[in-house]
């Protein structure tokens, strides 16, 4: 049997070719597409405002119509549109944001859409409105397009000059003050040593000062007696303040009054290197003398008999003056209930430095029983002030030893003749005189011991001193 051979269509082939044919002649001719300017160009525009002037800082918004030969109908058949987009590329005009563009109508000759940039500041600067535009979604891709106008409205102007930098600030120097000063308790007495205190405070300047040091400078009759002279504080920044002290001891001769005692400060401003000398500055010390003004030993009697002097009355006051100034205007007083002197208030004067007084007087007593009485002093010191001491004291104030015969006018007697027996009346007028002066003998005796043995401890006390 005879096999038959089987023939691949001619006319199959054929089709194959002409469909390929086809394809080919419906693709677009990139040939077409070209990068001259004028392909992409403005054919109308609108501003507004549309009227007037605009001017540096004036509000404008710019439509454009734009024509692209670029595309076409010819060459993109088959593009589907795509927006285009757009940026400002200018100096005469500054936007917060980009422009719109409508969807290109894609004709035979291009394609026309519309470009729209509101809210746009005018710079002054030229009157050209510049943009770029560009496209996606097309195959083969265009290069960014640039398109301008220009705008006659625009009257431009050169920016304003800018302001001139502000000159910087002075320098504002750091200096010193002194804010306070302390001393002991308020009250500085010669010889007896005491602390100064003093807080220095920098000013509210610009710079630091470094290397401050605080330098005490007392009088003579003032010595350093703990511390240093000179205190070293280092850095002290702006507004700070430091305290520094410094013992001194005021010699126990010196006279009372105010005494300077200079501080100087010093430094170096941190920026310049230049010396910061504080101002003078002085602090006052008023130095008083110690007051040793005392009743260094008194006389009085332990007993009196009320009513009359019976000779035991006698007293002594010695006051010594220990102190360095002289006191003034010295009295002397007994105070107690039913106390006095013969005297009463003794003055004595002034006492100088170094000196004593003795007060001399009788005492009286006028009732009986036991008396508290005081022994009052009232003096001025040096500095006028009125001072008082008192020493307390007891007394026995005895009932007298007799009675008052209380005599009474018993008329006219004649006289009677003397009795001729016992002795006569003028013998004991003449043995009460004997014994009335042996007793008077007796008592100032026996006061003279007492004021010799006051003046011999008062002897005592010139020793000691």
């Amino acid at each position: 049997m005879k096999k038959r051979r089987m023939r691949f269509p001619i006319w199959i082939v054929a089709a194959v070719l002409l469909l390929t044919l086809v394809f080919q002649t419906a693709e677009p001719s990139y040939a077409s597409i070209t990068t001259d300017p004028t392909d992409i160009q403005v054919t109308s525009y609108t501003v507004t405002p549309s009227t007037g002037s605009i001017n540096r800082g004036a509000t404008v918004s710019i439509t454009l119509t734009v024509l692209d030969k670029r595309i076409t109908t010819t060459t993109y058949s088959s593009w589907t549109p795509v927006e285009p987009t757009v940026s400002l590329n200018t100096s005469s005009f500054t936007s917060t944001a980009n422009g719109t563009a409508s969807l290109p109508t894609v004709g035979a000759t291009g394609s026309t859409y519309t470009i729209t940039f509101t809210g746009m500041k005018y710079t002054g600067v030229g009157n050209v409105f510049s943009c770029n535009v560009s496209y996606s979604g097309l195959i083969p891709p265009l290069p960014v397009g640039n398109i301008s106008i220009t705008l006659n409205q625009c009257v431009p102007s050169d920016p304003p000059a800018p302001p001139p930098p502000a000159p910087a600030p002075e320098p504002i120097p750091t200096d010193f003050v002194m804010q306070d000063a302390q001393f002991g308790d308020g009250t500085v007495y010669a010889g007896e040593q005491f602390l100064l205190s003093v807080t220095i405070l920098t000013t509210n300047g610009t710079n630091p000062v470094e290397n401050v040091t605080v330098t005490f400078s007392p009088p003579e009759q003032l010595t350093i007696a703990g511390g240093s002279s000179i205190v070293y504080l280092g850095t002290m920044a702006p507004n700070t303040r430091r305290t520094v002290s410094v013992f001194l001891l005021p010699g126990a001769n010196i006279p009372e009054g105010s005494y300077m005692v200079s501080v100087g400060v010093s430094g170096v401003n941190q920026q310049t290197g230049m010396q910061v000398p504080g101002p003078p500055m002085t602090v006052s010390i008023p130095v008083l003398q110690p007051e040793r003004f005392e009743i260094f030993d008194v006389s009085l009697p332990s007993d009196l008999t009320a009513g009359i002097d019976d000779g035991m009355g006698f007293s002594t006051v010695t006051l010594v003056n220990k102190g360095r100034g002289t006191v003034a205007n010295v009295t002397v007083e007994i105070v107690g209930e039913g106390l006095r002197t013969d005297v009463g208030r003794q003055y004595l004067g002034n006492v100088a430095a170094g000196e004593q007084k003795v007060a001399d007087f009788i005492m009286y007593a006028d009732f009986p029983g036991v008396v508290d009485g005081y022994v009052v002093v009232y003096y001025e010191n040096v500095r006028g002030e009125q001072m008082a001491l008192e020493r307390p004291f007891t007394v026995n104030v005895n009932e007298p030893w007799f009675e008052d015969p209380g005599f009474e006018d018993p008329g006219f007697f004649p006289p009677e003749e003397p009795s001729s027996t016992g002795p006569p009346t003028w013998l004991w007028i003449v043995i009460g005189a004997a014994a009335a002066a042996v007793v008077a003998v007796l008592l100032v005796r026996r006061q003279k011991k007492k004021k010799a043995a006051a003046e011999a401890a008062l002897d005592d006390i010139d020793d000691d001193d």
